[in-house]
């Protein structure tokens, strides 16, 4: 599909501008954020490192995202499991549910389809217990921040080819999606960025 990538200038930062038109080829997307169950099993068949939350039980239950993972790590899984990360453009035309003017994942309204500071305890929280987005996938906003494959460039957008468009070189920082538990509330928004090591 074809959507407009990027923020309205009002409530943008930098870095989501300018709004350009991307088109994105067909990809799949997981229906819910990685659970510390499926990375249970990641653990077990490779024996591949415990995240750094793992033994702190407000993090470590079944169905909540696991958390606490490198980019390095989240490559590794989803070669272990025959998925790969998605690239930044795939991820926010599947958060604005194929492409829709969203400001959150799913919608306008925050609470309905997040956990992040404000409501979350300072917790995460089992997966999919708010609102899915119009194509069925929960917790894009909110939760847990998401790795995708791009390398962070805070001109990305004036770089961006405008049929699949992925950042590769430039740096060892990574982006982020989506906002967290932690987060305030504008962080959670379709179309903000994020960045880590």
């Amino acid at each position: 599909g074809t959507f407009m990538m990027g923020s309205k200038e009002d409530e943008a930062d930098e870095d989501e501008q300018p709004i350009h038109e991307v088109t994105v080829s067909d990809f799949y997307m997981g229906r819910y954020p990685v659970t510390n169950e499926e990375y249970a099993r990641f653990i077990k068949a490779t024996d591949h490192e415990e995240p750094e939350y793992w033994g702190d039980r407000k993090f470590n239950q079944p169905k909540q995202p696991v958390v606490g993972i490198s980019w390095h790590d989240a490559k590794t899984f989803a070669k272990w499991a025959g998925l790969q990360l998605p690239s930044e453009a795939q991820w926010e035309y599947a958060a604005r549910s194929g492409g829709q003017d969203q400001k959150y994942a799913g919608g306008n309204d925050l609470e309905q389809f997040a956990w992040y500071y404000s409501n979350s305890g300072d917790r995460t929280h089992t997966v999919g217990t708010k609102a899915p987005n119009g194509l069925g996938i929960y917790d894009m906003s909110g939760n847990v921040r998401e790795w995708c494959e791009d390398v962070y460039d805070e001109d990305a957008y004036s770089k961006h080819e405008p049929d699949n468009p992925l950042i590769t070189l430039g740096g060892v920082v990574r982006v982020l999606r989506g906002g967290s538990w932690f987060g305030y509330g504008r962080l959670c928004r379709s179309a903000a960025r994020n960045w880590d090591h």
